[in-house]
């Protein structure tokens, strides 16, 4: 994918992205069924008064999720599965407080997917063809030459200050006051969630997390010597204010770490009134929120997801995000936003690790300085929109009956419900053996949930041998599941 890749019109982004959703309803309520042909891209612009670009956005958006397909020299029709796609179901969570998740699982996990030539359907990271790789590498040349001594040298916490002002301006646009001042630079998100972690807590105290959720954050819980409630988080609408509302009654929660922007890993994304809903919420009843938000730019309607910080009167949400899912994981730079504890966090970096890496710093700085940020957005999203539908297509196509996979309106991940008969674990040795690395459900839960799930990474380019390595993961789910029938007959 270009580095400066743009869109197709300069059509204001809510425009083409509130028609989709108008259609994309229908579709889900049965206004639009299977098979159904759509209005021409004229007509369509015609009945809702918008422009033919602005039709031809929505359109557009609708294939890449993979509710519509077009057909040559006839149009657009609605998917035949595009109605009838089942989600994954919730999972009644254990009403007592569960132990976390086992370190040397999570080891074990880890250790397999890392070795070489598996094909990389676990980790959570873009692959260098949806990066601005070019501009970037450009960038780092120039400044080893020009500015050596800067780059090369440290950048004490709390970070490069016109770095900070850029992401303070990316934060004012997407509803949060925020100042350079207010923000540590950190090496990656989970650094600043780190911090954030164990500055609010004591070992023994709870910390309230979503379920499922990403598994390294639990090991941030297990770390701190934390115990954790987890509140049950909806592949489509995030976690339920009410149930937070009575889980905050029920125990004594000293804080939370929530994920409500394109959750990793359902891609879940909560309503704007429900995020207003669970801040005031933990605001009243004094519990700080720490807010893990590094998908929050890839949304698939082109907007930027609004923060859980936009709703804090009182600041009482520490906000957490990074550059890992947009421009590189391996640069590690992620930052923490937080008025009323920014000095405490910049010590708190300063004694953890000194300094964020220089160059990282300086390099993502001059980047956005030079305009293409935005663009290389509007093309990373759609091209991770396209990912993420071409991907649950194969696996509805390919596994066995009875699989589920969510929908996600975000980031590039994708959440899977195997038939109760498959185990993913196993699934994911027998993977693994076969040259696959994928991320068992058991991973993303304290409670050990999950034991019939996997997470995909679609965040890869399209090749045979990717395809076929997902008919190859089809062909041992169905496998196992027979193998499961015969023994249960």
């Amino acid at each position: 994918m270009p580095d400066d890749s743009s869109g197709t019109d300069q059509v204001l982004p809510h425009r083409y992205a509130d028609l989709a959703q108008r259609l994309e309803s229908q579709i889900h309520s049965g206004g639009l069924r299977a098979g159904d042909r759509l209005p021409s891209v004229r007509e369509l612009a015609g009945q809702f008064q918008c422009s033919i670009s602005t039709a031809l956005r929505a359109y557009e958006h609708l294939e890449a999720l993979g509710l519509i397909g077009s057909r040559p020299r006839s149009g657009y029709y609605v998917q035949a599965q595009a109605a009838t796609r089942e989600l994954p179901q919730a999972i009644a969570l254990p009403q007592s407080q569960p132990s976390l998740i086992s370190s040397d699982l999570v080891s074990t996990v880890i250790d397999t997917v890392s070795r070489p030539g598996l094909m990389p359907l676990s980790y959570a990271t873009p692959a260098p063809e949806f990066l601005p790789a070019a501009s970037l590498n450009r960038i780092t040349r120039n400044l080893i030459k020009q500015q050596p001594a800067q780059a090369l040298s440290y950048l004490m916490s709390p970070g490069l200050e016109r770095l900070r002002q850029q992401i303070a301006a990316r934060m004012n646009a997407a509803g949060v006051e925020a100042a350079a001042e207010d923000i540590v630079i950190t090496n990656g998100a989970l650094e600043a969630i780190n911090l954030c972690v164990r500055m609010l807590t004591r070992p023994g105290d709870t910390l309230l997390m979503e379920s499922p959720t990403y598994y390294s954050l639990l090991q941030v819980a297990e770390e701190h010597g934390l115990r954790v409630v987890e509140v049950a988080n909806d592949p489509t609408r995030g976690v339920d204010p009410e149930e937070v509302r009575r889980l905050v009654r029920r125990h004594r929660i000293d804080a939370a770490l929530l994920a409500q922007n394109f959750n990793n890993p359902t891609g879940s994304l909560m309503p704007d009134a429900a995020k207003r809903e669970l801040v005031q919420i933990l605001g009243s009843a004094g519990i700080p929120l720490i807010e893990d938000d590094v998908y929050g730019e890839l949304g698939f309607n082109g907007q930027r997801a609004t923060p859980l910080k936009s709703f804090d009167t009182d600041d009482r949400v520490l906000y957490c995000s990074s550059f890992s899912k947009t421009l590189s994981p391996g640069m590690r730079l992620g930052w923490v936003l937080s008025r009323r504890h920014r000095r405490e966090l910049a010590r708190r970096k300063f004694t953890a690790s000194c300094a964020a890496a220089s160059l990282p710093q300086l390099l993502v700085s001059r980047y956005l300085d030079g305009g293409g940020y935005e663009r290389h957005l509007r093309g990373m999203r759609s091209a991770l929109a396209r990912s993420v539908a071409r991907f649950a297509d194969v696996v509805l196509r390919e596994f066995p009956a009875g699989t589920s996979v969510t929908r996600p309106q975000g980031g590039f991940v994708l959440w899977v419900q195997l038939p109760d008969r498959i185990d993913a674990m196993e699934l994911f040795a027998q993977a693994a053996q076969g040259g696959i690395a994928i991320s068992p459900g058991t991973l993303f839960s304290a409670a050990g949930q999950y034991q019939h799930h996997i997470r995909l990474n679609c965040a890869l380019p399209w090749t045979p041998k990717l395809e076929q390595a997902l008919c190859s993961l089809g062909w041992l789910a169905a496998r196992m599941l027979r193998k499961s029938a015969a023994a249960g007959a």
